[in-house]
């Protein structure tokens, strides 16, 4: 019985740091795939009828899909997310569970460069902001057109 709970306790990190990012990663990709290839399937079968296409549908979703404003609040929404992560995870190794845990510095490190990443892209929003506003004014005009 030892051996099965040693066992586990090595495969759960491996799977949770390799196998569990490499299927999210695939899953993401055959569904944006899926996606391309039945859009392909209506224009192809459109172009066959002799149906006029919208240039607009070639665009790529990744291009044409955000506007300026919603990249300047995903980049928010990324910075508190990582800033809170990063502050949570030091609160936690405060904590007297973590007592004699041999790589708790490392916690420590995490935490930090977590708070330093969402501090950035906190920054980079509201500079983004600034410079930015000509561009949004323009899309917002459009939009209303």
């Amino acid at each position: 019985m030892n051996g099965v709970i040693e066992l586990f306790n090595t495969l759960l990190p491996i799977f949770v740091m390799v196998v569990l990012p490499v299927m999210v990663v695939w899953l993401v990709t055959r569904a944006r795939l899926k996606k391309n290839e039945q859009k392909m399937a209506v224009l192809v079968k459109a172009i066959e009828n002799g149906v006029d296409i919208d240039p607009a549908l070639l665009v790529s979703e990744t291009e044409g899909g955000r506007n300026t404003k919603m990249k300047l609040v995903r980049k928010l929404t990324t910075g508190v997310i990582c800033a809170i992560i990063g502050l949570a995870v030091l609160i936690c190794t405060q904590l007297d569970a973590f007592e004699g845990v041999a790589g708790i510095e490392m916690l420590y490190i995490i935490g930090g460069v977590l708070i330093a990443v969402g501090a950035a892209y906190i920054l980079a929003f509201f500079v983004g902001r600034k410079y930015l506003a000509p561009e949004i004014e323009a899309e917002e005009k459009k939009l209303q057109n």
